[in-house]
Formats: C-alpha cells, structure tokens, sequence
C-alpha cells in the first residue's frame, strides 16, 4: 500500500497544497483552476512533478439535473466522465464512471472516508489525514481520488481546511 497525505506550504504571499509520499518527498500540487462550463470553485488540477496533470471539475447544473452532480476528469489526451447515483445520492456519496472500460465508484462507507472501487475492488481511500492507494494504482486513479475529495466534502457542506491554500490559476 502507498500512504500519502496533504502538505500545506506558505512562503511570503503564496501558498500551495502538496500530496506527499511517506519520505515527505512531493509528488505533485493541487491547483485550483476555473474553466468555463463548469463551476469556478470545484475545478481543480493535479499536476505531476513530471507535468503531467489531470483536471477535475464539476459541470455547471441545469435546471433538469439540478440533483444530480455531473463531473469530468481530463488527462492530456482524454475525457471521462463521472455522475452522482439517483437515489444513492440522498443519503451518502456516491459517484460513478469509467476510465478505460473499468466501472469505478467513489462511494462514503466510514463516516468521512472516500472510497474509491474499480471492478468491485477497493482500491484507494481517502481523509483529511491520510490518502491511501493500492501498490498498482494508475496515476489517473491516484488523481481522480485526490481531486474527487474535494467534490466528497462540497456534497456534504464540509469546509476543506486547506482548500483556502490552493494556488489559483484563474
């Protein structure tokens, strides 16, 4: 299992959010990035240390899915799109889609944890204090579950305690 968490770094007038590994070494930054046709306070970006990023971000409602969220995850050459469950959304979180012909779900199953399933199979999940993935997770499954966390915690009207440190590009 891979262990990561949420480093918060403040110097002079910026600030950033990291995702660290257990060596404390950054693995890539949480960027809050606003884009139009989605909502300019859910969209985020996680970029790599390499630069490869993947943007998450939630598509501005209509009138006809005002109770269903919509989302849409973008890699450099790709878009997916993820959708809150009818009826499963009242009660817990809950978010499905497919990347690459594989069923995911992000689902609240201990209060305050993010699961995310692929194929029936928990894969990664996320707290405030800790992020933790499978040893074979892909850098879009790890990306998609650091930014759909954000989404996690807007569907049940919690603050982030870091959100107010990311590093905006709009």
């Amino acid at each position: 299992m891979k262990h990561y968490y949420f480093e918060v770094e403040r110097r002079h007038r910026e600030s950033h959010v990291y995702i660290t590994n257990e060596a404390s070494q950054k693995i890539g930054e949480i960027i809050l990035n606003p884009r139009e046709k989605f909502d300019k306070e859910h969209s985020f970006l996680f970029r790599y240390r390499d630069g490869e990023s993947y943007f998450l971000g939630l598509r501005q409602r209509r009138f006809k899915d005002m109770n269903v969220a919509r989302y849409e995850l973008f890699t450099d050459d790709e878009k997916f799109k993820f959708k809150e469950r009818k009826i499963h959304n009242i009660m817990n979180f809950r978010v499905d889609g497919v990347i690459d012909d594989s069923n995911y779900s992000f689902t609240e199953r201990v209060a305050n944890t993010l699961e995310m399933v692929k194929e029936g199979v928990t894969i990664g999940r996320i707290t405030e204090d800790e992020i933790v993935v499978n040893d074979h997770t892909l850098r879009v499954e790890e990306s998609v579950l650091f930014l759909m966390y954000f989404m996690f915690k807007l569907y049940k009207r919690e603050p982030v305690s870091f959100k107010k440190y990311l590093y905006n590009m709009g």
